[in-house]
């Protein structure tokens, strides 16, 4: 049941396209059983415009700063495993020089592929169900 469940986190704002993309992708009817099954999925408002501020979830900001999210955009996102700790980001490895950057919503393939190997470690998805929902983030490109 939902006690056992892990949370994913994402961060949003009513203006941020991609955000909306992922949501879309999550809740695609091919694939939404699968994020269903595994977590909780909780929206936090963030980085709204002055007159759009209502909108902000109390607290997401600060929420967002603790777990490493301050000058990165949005989406970002967590996993969050059901005793509180954090299981894994959507800050996929790089190059950069502070050698990770935020995948954000998954689009191209090194990102569907960082999203797949965080779905791989934090849920008990087969590979068939991986597979699919490699397919589906991989439409978000273009």
């Amino acid at each position: 049941g939902r006690e056992n469940k892990k949370v994913f986190v994402m961060f949003t704002a009513s203006w941020c396209g991609w955000c909306h993309r992922m949501k879309k992708s999550m809740e695609d009817e091919e694939i939404k059983n699968y994020f269903s099954s595994q977590f909780e999925t909780i929206y936090f408002v963030v980085d709204e415009s002055p007159d759009k501020k209502n909108l902000e979830t109390p607290g997401a900001a600060a929420y967002k700063s603790r777990y490493g999210g301050d000058n990165q955009g949005i989406p970002f996102w967590l996993v969050i495993d059901k005793d509180g700790n954090l299981s894994a980001d959507s800050m996929k490895p790089d190059g950069s020089p502070t050698g990770k950057i935020n995948s954000g919503c998954p689009a191209e393939k090194d990102e569907v592929e960082y999203f797949i190997s965080v779905l791989k470690k934090t849920t008990t998805l087969d590979n068939e169900a991986l597979e699919k929902i490699s397919k589906r983030f991989l439409k978000n490109k273009g």
